[in-house]
């Protein structure tokens, strides 16, 4: 309390800095800036007047917009890993693009980036170079983003209430597509934090998505690239935590000469089960897993790139105590090849064209269960197997001009996927029984979307955005189209058309130099994924039952409005966020229970979503700083008159936090009240009351090569649910855990 009661107080004496110190404006500078090694647009530099305390962030096009003050002198550009830049405003031409290259300098602690919509988030300094902990444990603290959990492994993000098909997650703007139909592989799985650059976040149907539809937002993991000039280095790290008796080890190298450049690392972790707070350890909870990941670059001439990378994900034995089955292996191969060309013309700023393919094979079964005494599927065991490829081409096109900035994109993937699963019977004279649950189906998909900004004199960014997708089904398996016409003889065809869209509009004013509001308003339709078409007997954890696909599924509306405001800059004493949206969706899809056991994917009326985000930082003194964020989801069913299922609480974060070259640490709550609005008709979900978890973590640096970090996470050892636990699971216990990192 005495905590939060500090950061009460601070806000209060230095919140009427946001407002003062109005400068003489004149107009706007644009620009772009890049790697100069590289080429790849800078996402997150800082961009600010020198002495006019005015700033900015540039977009993931390494684009920015900043006022020019009458008086200004000189812009500055700065970005962890690079050296500053200047831009000298003298005879500085309003109607012309800039260009700002940054050079990069060797790194010590490559702190993971996270974006979400229009700001950096508050995101810990100290957690953000911990590459030993799962990726998922980085993306905590954005608001709006909860996660999924299942006992130590495979979590899912959910964005504003929204998850699965309705969120797309995408590693290096590649899809990946989870093998598991019972969802025990989500993309995060294959993930690890030595690799990871940064996290890019779009919360709803933002513009900066040029070819996602998906009304819940999307998850982009960009990952680490080689340096060119970089010469050798490389870094080791090796991590415990005592919740789970988990065991990590990271490393990595990298080497750069003028042409070429290339990067290796691998990561390996083993955990026992896990141990809930004030509880005894959950047996079956343990994991073991490898990952590989290696990046060539190669740049023949200076504006021009090629980034071939490869992830390869390998895990077995993964327990998952409170499913029906254990994870015994699986298997992911994600490879692409990019092409960057830098200013192909002075209209065109960019052209950046990728082809991939990725693979996921997955196997579980119930084997280590004792069958005879569960509700579900009694005396039966039930080995799985499902596999998919994801193979896509894009090409993406920046354009700017003046005050105007474009982009357009064009993009076609395809999905395969096939799965099946063998029913056993414990009694021997019961003939086994074999089930195609996804029955070699596929979907080929075409899009294109573009985004356009103008930046007036008088201070408006305006924007529109458009996507189109149309998408081709197939079945191919015979005993699966024999299923599905035997369910559906009212259906023309198993393999339908659809046609999917977006479009929204956008503006944001300046108010102050401190101070922007923006409001924007969508429309668009998302296409139903291949399970909610042609997924049959597919378990669903999350309500217990079991489901099957509808081909006749038509294509799912959502209709959103967002008012957003940002305050402060990355260089005031106070900044950060807070936006209010509504979301109206209208042949909503959901599984519609037919019995006790089964339900069935239908289009089921209108659903609204409602809720807010907050994120501020303050800055208490040069080296203290603190930090709060909050969020809220109400979500209903208007068909049945019932609550959303998996809606999270309100819940946020309170921390205070030191930095420094060599000791740094930081003290933070986190929240989240009771959730009774539970889904009691459709589905069977389990009320959890609230709770707050105290954690305290510190980093220090030894030397320039050797970094300590360690904390306690859940202190006071706290017995909790989160509410998008699988099953009620309850969470981690006090969680004890070091690391050190090793730098040459």
């Amino acid at each position: 309390m005495k905590v939060l009661l500090l950061w009460v107080i601070s806000i209060h004496f230095v919140f009427p800095d946001i407002l003062q110190g109005i400068a003489i404006q004149d107009s706007v500078i644009t620009g772009r800036v890049l790697d100069e090694q590289t080429l790849d647009p800078v996402p997150g530099a800082h961009v600010y007047t020198e002495g006019m305390n005015n700033g900015t962030v540039t977009g993931e096009d390494g684009s920015f917009v900043i006022l020019f003050y009458h008086g200004s002198n000189r812009l500055v550009f700065s970005h962890i890993g690079f050296r500053n830049s200047i831009l000298e405003l003298t005879n500085i031409e309003f109607d012309s693009t800039y260009t700002v290259y940054l050079a990069p300098v060797p790194i010590r602690n490559d702190d993971i980036i996270i974006t979400a919509g229009r700001m950096n988030m508050r995101y810990s300094g100290i957690y953000s170079d911990t590459k030993t902990r799962a990726v998922e444990d980085h993306m905590r603290s954005v608001p709006g983003l909860d996660m999924v959990t299942r006992a130590n492994f495979a979590k899912d993000p959910v964005i504003r209430g929204l998850r699965d098909s309705r969120v797309d997650v995408m590693i290096d703007g590649m899809r990946l597509t989870p093998a598991c139909v019972d969802g025990m592989d989500p993309a995060t799985a294959y993930i690890e934090s030595d690799n990871l650059q940064a996290i890019e976040i779009n919360r709803g149907q933002e513009n900066q998505s040029l070819t996602s539809t998906a009304p819940g937002g999307s998850v982009n993991f960009a990952m680490a690239r080689p340096l060119l000039n970089s010469g050798l280095s490389g870094s080791a790290e090796t991590g415990y935590q005592a919740v789970s008796s988990q065991r990590s080890a990271a490393v990595s190298f990298m080497y750069g000469d003028e042409t070429w450049a290339f990067r290796l690392s691998g990561t390996y972790r083993n955990a026992g089960d896990l141990q809930p707070g004030n509880g005894p350890r959950i047996p079956g909870s343990g994991l073991e897993k490898g990952n590989v990941y290696t990046a060539i670059l190669y740049q023949p001439k200076e504006n021009h790139r090629f980034n071939l990378r490869y992830i390869g994900d390998f895990a077995g034995e993964i327990g998952y105590p409170m499913l029906l089955m254990d994870t015994r292996r699986a298997d992911a191969h994600i490879a692409g090849l990019e092409y960057y060309w830098a200013n192909p013309t002075n209209l065109i700023n960019s052209v950046t064209t990728n082809i991939y393919l990725n693979r996921v094979e997955h196997w579980m079964d119930d084997y280590g269960r004792d069958v005879g005494q569960r509700d579900v599927m009694r005396n039966m065991y039930m080995p799985m197997y499902g596999e998919t490829t994801t193979a896509g081409f894009s090409t993406e096109f920046g354009a700017s001009t003046g005050s105007h900035l474009m982009n357009l994109k064009f993009e076609a993937y395809s999905i395969s996927a096939f799965a099946d699963m063998l029913m056993e019977h414990t009694d021997p004279n019961i003939r086994d029984m074999y089930l195609v649950n996804v029955g070699d189906v596929s979907q080929r998909n075409g899009l294109m979307g573009t985004a356009y900004r103008y930046f007036t004199d008088n201070n408006w960014i305006l924007g529109v955005n458009a996507r189109a997708e149309i998408g081709f089904n197939r079945i191919r398996e015979a005993s699966a189209i024999a299923t599905y016409q035997a369910e559906y003889p009212g259906l023309s065809s198993l393999e339908p058309i659809d046609i999917g869209y977006s479009f929204g509009i956008s503006a944001e004013k300046r108010l102050t130099e401190k101070l922007s509001a923006s409001a924007r308003i969508s429309d668009g339709k998302r296409l139903p994924g291949h399970l909610e078409r042609y997924g049959y007997y597919i378990y669903q954890p999350l309500d217990g039952f079991f489901y099957y696909g509808n081909p006749g599924l038509r294509p799912e509306r959502s209709s959103q409005a967002e008012f957003f405001i940002t305050f402060g800059s990355e260089f005031s004493r106070v900044n950060g966020s807070t936006s209010v949206w509504y979301n109206r969706m209208e042949n909503y899809i959901a599984g519609k229970r037919m019995d006790s056991n089964f339900k069935r994917y239908e289009n089921m009326g209108m659903a609204t979503l409602t809720g807010f985000e907050a994120d501020l930082s303050v800055r208490l003194a040069s080296k203290w700083s603190s930090g709060a964020t909050f969020s809220f989801v109400y979500g209903n069913h208007n068909e049945l008159n019932e609550p959303l299922p998996m809606i999270p609480p309100l819940k946020g974060s309170v921390s205070i936090q030191r930095e420094s070259e060599i000791v740094s640490f930081e003290s933070r709550f986190r929240w989240a009240a009771a959730q009774k609005r539970v889904a009691e008709q459709n589905s069977h979900e389990t009320r959890t009351g609230g709770h707050t978890l105290w954690d305290v973590l510190a980093r220090v640096h030894l030397t320039d090569y050797l970094t300590l970090q360690f904390g306690a996470e859940n202190l006071l050892n706290t017995h909790y649910t989160d509410h998008l636990s699988v099953n009620s699971m309850p969470g981690a216990g006090r969680n004890i855990y070091g690391s050190i990192r090793v730098f040459f």
